[in-house]
This record gives C-alpha cells, structure tokens and sequence, in this order.
C-alpha cells in the first residue's frame, strides 16, 4: 500500500520496475487505483510476480489503465491460450480509445 500511495502523489516518476516482488492479488489492486491517479508514469513492469490467478491480476491492472493516458509501456504476468486472446483484447480495447482520443498507444508485453 506505501508503494501504491507513492504512485498516486508523486508527478516525477516516469518508469518503475516492480518484478520480483511477490505481489499479491491485493497489491494489484493498490496499484491499480494508484494508475489510475497518476499522470507521470510511462514505464511499469510488473513481470514474474507470483500470483496464482495471472489473468485477473493482469485484467485488474489493464482496467486501471483505460484511465491512465500516460502509461506508455507495460509488463504484465505471461498468460496463454485463452487468458492471452482476453488480455490482447482489453489492450486493443484500451489502444482503439486512445487512437480515438489522438492519445499515444499503450505498448503490453507478457512473456
């Protein structure tokens, strides 16, 4: 929870790496609410976190990002098969508004 209410009042902070961590399902969810606030962040990798349930941690933090129209690039947990056609999809939903809205397009690796 520091890390995220860090996320959410500092205006400096361009890139983070955040892989490794051991961040649970309920820290996805402070960070999510933090990128939501945050309009300095461009870079959040969040790769090789040990969560059982990859692809709500990825869903979760994806939904955060339809508010963020900073985020630029993002790591998530590697999902596959079905998992990796819905997050493909939530990131086309996300880059298909921000085109619309003449905002930079999000660039999502999982691997």
């Amino acid at each position: 929870a520091a890390i995220s209410d860090g996320l959410k009042t500092n205006n400096s902070l361009q890139e983070i790496d955040m892989s490794y961590n051991e961040i649970t399902s309920e820290g996805a969810r402070y960070i999510s609410e933090a990128i939501q606030i945050n309009t300095s962040l461009h870079t959040l990798d969040l790769d090789h976190n040990s969560i059982n349930d990859r692809l709500s941690f990825n869903m979760t933090v994806l939904s955060a990002v339809h508010h963020n129209h900073t985020l630029q690039e993002l790591t998530l947990l590697n999902v596959m098969g079905d998992d990796e056609r819905q997050v493909t999809s939530e990131v086309d939903k996300i880059n298909n508004e921000r085109t619309r809205q003449g905002i930079s397009t999000l660039t999502c690796y999982w691997w």
